[in-house]
């Protein structure tokens, strides 16, 4: 307990308190800072006088337009702060980034930035070197709030933290701006913060929901920190820009969580640990963890909980691409109040979280209430301790975790026993346009790539000139192995006891890239010779167009790449009639599968198959006779409608791709189900998709004019559906909602697979598929491929269909991953198509197309969505 003091004292105390606009703060060790006014405090306001209440009070939020304004406002009237605009975000809001250090070292930024960079390539520097560097440069140490848009308190934390250091004169803040550099990124999606803040303070007064009730990322939602290894969406690269520039020692990722578990979790992180990263990064985190527990618990912060949580460890998609730069990941995760901003209170009145005492929680918290102030406050003092961790050893920070885990990395096989020396990437595949995005993964990634002269052997094979390889031993050589390397999941390390449960992880159990995008690659265990150049800029497979054919004539693109789409929907951009070949055929002494594009030579054709072909490696070919074959007239401007529904995250992939593949869609509206037949040709149901989505969405009442598109159209809205389909539409069903499709249909199939984890566990993996490329829905496909499968159904065919994909009859379905129980679905369907009336249903039982990862699948659905409108006949 606070020990008595005078009222004078008491009320200088409190003045203090509000002149600095801070809590006094109780650093790691547990003394208290001496703090002083600088000069600029007088013309800095307190976030309480700027905005017109405290962060953290109850009920209220601070948009993020004026945070905004307010971080301008410090960086123009202190000369600790600097503000920047590092890019703009994917609706055109600015993505800001703030750097907070002393005036000599934001003026020293750019050196610093060198040393850092000399330091995370250990090549050409000695040990005595990069001892030196350490000494004379400075950490950078990044913080992020709010990536997860309704995670709202950290942001809000962030006004404070910043306010602090730009204004307080303390041995506390003098040690952290004299020996680190903070990159503060206010928040990780500022589309979100948008329009989540801007929701809650719209809605307040009315009847409506305060939380903002769809996806507050355009396309991926809460998904935007699962796509830290395919780099698909600006704010992503975006950060790992800053990342690859900066080289942060520490990345502060501040996240809430539900409201009944731990008031705050702090590392060390849960089981499992993969491979690919290095001892001194995790080591590190663990400290950061430790500290931050050690200070909260100081100021009488009950309720920290660590370990037992979070096994982000083992796949790159969640462990974050800076782990593998160096950078320790310290992640806090705070309990999240009611409807973002109101105290939570127990349903039964007892106190929240877990109560027993443990070494995972040695204070569990007393209370049956928490309440927005206290995220803030939990918020800032984990900042703070994390902060002066790295302040107070800045040397040691710098030379461990850029050079010394860099230089494992240069080492990699000799540190790393079991990691093969290269990986090559044969030149010839049936789809140079998946090496290409393959390799650009690895390019953005700043891997050092290498491409063969001349053709060479190397582990018992021979490779042709042109093929890539990635040498491991390079400083993101763990990366490298990362996603290449077939996963094995580690059933013993990932228990606790002999006799504990398995532990899965935080995420899927596997992100083998090659595998995702159909790519070959080959693990090469010992140095081979090899003539190389190095790659600096990643390029298309080179092609030549064919010489314009006679009149008459039609060029001719084969189906095995998912480069395809873009072809597709560039032909139906353009106007330019395209037929599919229902059959394999042979012209002028060429074989060409099911599903080759056959379109009538023509100058807008051309222009449009060359410009596709340069940008994707497609090969075309020309013939002065077109082939006669039985197949497909496609319909010209195909129509896609996306039902998706609200805040449904798959659907905002769905939009994702489509916008990439320039499909011509849109989202379908409740409005829209009076005209289906009118309005669209085909109709994607995304993963996800239920009934009750599409039957109740939501409710009208209790949500905006702007989301009556996502609200119910009931049972007559749902017959309308199924009438649209019958009466000669068709449907596209993806994963889950592949049910909502044998319900709506009455489709004849059953779901075959065990929904009993003790008989079927395959959460997020890779597992064995065959292919049927003579049925449409499978053009293009090999015989055999992985398929994304996560906990999804397999279908035993009861009735007519055509099965376009299925799991093999028999024998162990695991590729990469974890898996148990895959025999019970050996030989059941995954994709197949059904005539409905005058119109067609396609349903896929796994996620074909989870996060835009597993794209070697993706021509099953551009497949089925140009198919089932098209008209038979004969080329």
């Amino acid at each position: 307990m606070l020990s008595r003091v005078t009222s004078r004292a008491a009320a200088a105390l409190v003045a203090l308190v509000m002149l600095v606009g801070v809590p006094l703060h109780v650093d790691a060790l547990g003394a208290g800072s001496s703090v002083r006014r600088n000069a600029h405090a007088k013309t800095i306001p307190t976030p309480q006088n700027y905005f017109g209440f405290a962060m953290g009070t109850t009920g209220k939020l601070a948009a993020f337009d004026r945070i905004e304004q307010y971080f301008r406002l410090v960086a123009d009237r202190s000369d600790r702060v600097t503000y920047e605009v590092a890019d703009k975000t994917t609706m055109g809001n600015d993505y800001p980034v703030l750097f907070v250090s002393s005036p000599r070292n934001l003026r020293n930024l750019k050196q610093i930035v060198r040393d850092n960079q000399r330091l995370a390539d250990p090549r050409g520097i000695s040990e005595q070197e990069a001892r030196r560097l350490s000494e004379r440069s400075k950490p950078v140490y990044l913080i992020e709030g709010s990536l997860h848009s309704t995670e709202v308190g950290n942001t809000q934390a962030l006004v404070d933290i910043v306010h602090r250091f730009a204004t307080e004169d303390s041995d506390y803040t003098d040690t952290v701006l004299d020996n680190a550099v903070l990159l503060i990124i206010p928040s990780g999606n500022p589309d979100g913060q948008h329009l989540v803040v801007d929701h809650f303070n719209k809605t307040a007064g009315t009847n409506y929901d305060r939380v903002y009730p769809d996806l507050y990322h355009r396309y991926v939602g809460h998904d935007d920190n699962r796509d830290w290894f395919m780099f698909t969406q600006r704010e992503t690269r975006t950060r790992v820009r800053l990342e690859q520039t900066y080289r942060p020692v520490v990345a502060h990722y501040m996240h809430q969580s539900g409201p009944v578990g731990p008031r705050l979790w702090t590392p060390p992180y849960d089981e499992p640990l993969g491979s690919g990263v290095d001892p001194i990064t995790l080591q590190s985190a663990t400290s950061q963890g430790q500290q931050a527990a050690r200070a909260l618990t100081a100021e009488g912060k009950k309720g920290v909980g660590t370990d037992d949580a979070y096994g982000i460890f083992w796949n790159a998609d969640v462990m974050a691409f800076s782990t593998f730069l160096g950078t320790s990941l310290y992640l806090t995760e705070i309990a999240t109040a009611k409807d973002l901003a109101y105290p939570y209170t127990s349903s039964d009145g007892k106190p929240l979280g877990p109560q027993d005492r443990t070494m995972r929680m040695l204070q569990p918290y007393d209370k049956n209430t928490w309440t927005l102030e206290q995220i803030v406050a939990y918020a800032e003092t984990a900042a703070y301790a994390g902060i002066e961790n790295v302040a107070k050893n800045p040397e040691s920070w710098l030379f461990n975790n850029l050079y010394q885990t860099s230089r494992n990395g240069v080492a990699l096989p000799d540190v790393e026993p079991g990691t093969p020396y290269a990986y090559v990437i044969p030149a010839g595949q049936r789809d140079p346009f998946a090496v290409l995005e393959m390799m650009r993964i690895f390019e953005f990634g700043r891997v050092e790539i290498e491409q063969a002269l001349a053709p060479f052997a190397a582990g018992g094979k021979s490779y042709p000139a042109g093929s890539y390889v990635l040498h491991t031993r390079q400083p993101l050589g763990r990366w490298v192995d990362q996603l290449l390397k077939i996963d094995k999941y580690p059933e013993k390390a990932a228990r606790k006891c002999a006799q504990c449960p398995l532990i899965m992880p935080y995420s899927e159990t596997t992100d083998n890239v090659a595998l995702l995008l159909g790519v070959d690659v080959d693990p090469i265990e010992q140095p081979f010779g090899a003539a190389l150049r190095r790659v600096d800029q990643v390029r298309p497979q080179s092609t030549r167009m064919p010489a314009p054919p006679g009149e008459g004539g039609a060029y001719l693109v084969g189906p095995q790449s998912y480069g395809v789409a873009h072809l597709l929907s560039r032909l139906q951009k353009a106007n330019v009639p395209t037929f599919r070949a229902a059959k394999k055929f042979r012209e002028s002494g060429r074989a060409f599968a099911p599903g080759t594009i056959i379109v009538p030579a023509s100058p807008q054709a051309r222009q449009v198959l060359q410009d596709v072909s340069a940008a994707t490696g497609l090969r075309v070919f020309g013939t002065d006779v077109p082939p006669r074959v039985e197949g497909f007239d496609l319909k010209p401007g195909t129509r896609v409608g996306l039902i998706r529904g609200a805040n449904n995250m798959p659907g905002g992939w769905m939009m994702w791709m489509f916008d990439q593949y320039g499909i011509n869609y849109k989202v379908v509206s409740a409005d829209d189900y009076d005209d289906l037949a009118g309005k669209y040709d085909t109709i994607v149901l995304s993963d996800g998709v239920s009934k009750n989505t599409i039957v109740k969405g939501l409710d009208p009442e209790k949500n905006p004019p702007e989301f009556r598109w996502a609200r119910g159209v009931g049972h007559e809205g749902w017959t309308k559906l199924a009438d649209y389909v019958s009466g000669g539409g068709n449907l596209v069903a993806i994963g889950g909602a592949s049910e909502t499709a044998r319900q709506l249909l009455k489709l004849p199939i059953d779901n075959a697979a065990p929904s009993d984890p003790a008989k079927l566990n395959a959460p997020g993996t890779l597992l064995r598929a065959t292919y049927d490329p003579d049925v449409p829905a499978a053009w293009g496909m090999p015989d055999k491929a992985a398929v994304w499968f996560n906990r999804d159904a397999a279908y035993k065919i009861t009735g007519d269909a055509q099965v376009a994909s299925k799991y093999p009859d028999d024998g162990d379905l695991l590729v990469s991953g974890y898996a148990h129980g895959t025999s019970t679905l050996n030989g059941l369907a995954n994709v197949a198509t059904f005539d409905i009336g005058k119109g067609h249903a396609t349903i896929a039982g796994s996620e074909i197309t989870f996060r835009d990862w597993p794209r070697q699948t993706w021509p099953i659905v551009i497949n089925s969505i140009y198919q089932g409108p098209s008209t038979p006949t004969k080329n």
